[in-house]
């Protein structure tokens, strides 16, 4: 995937996406940086209002200068993709 579908993705979630909230199950980082950030890969436990809890293994890229706040057992909030619940952003 391309970074100019990725950024596309990121702005279509931003806009479109669900509003839940996650716990970070564990994290990896996946040995990829992104514009400085590593990559990292999470499994997280995701809720939305109305929905089952789920699991979701979701990969982003995240600011090392906040990477601290996301540890097992964080809550963080989640864009999820209404026509694809394993799609999720964090933000």
């Amino acid at each position: 995937m391309g970074s100019n579908r990725q950024q596309q993705d990121v702005q279509r979630l931003m806009a479109t996406g669900i509003l839940g909230q996650a716990t970070v199950q564990s994290l990896r980082d996946t040995g990829l940086t992104i514009d400085e950030n590593p990559q990292v890969e999470f499994d997280l436990l995701v809720s939305v209002d109305g929905w089952e809890p789920y699991v979701v293994s979701h990969r982003q890229a995240i600011s090392r200068i906040v990477l601290a706040n996301f540890q097992t057992g964080s809550q963080v909030p989640v864009r999820v993709d209404p026509s694809d619940a394993q799609r999720v952003l964090i933000g």
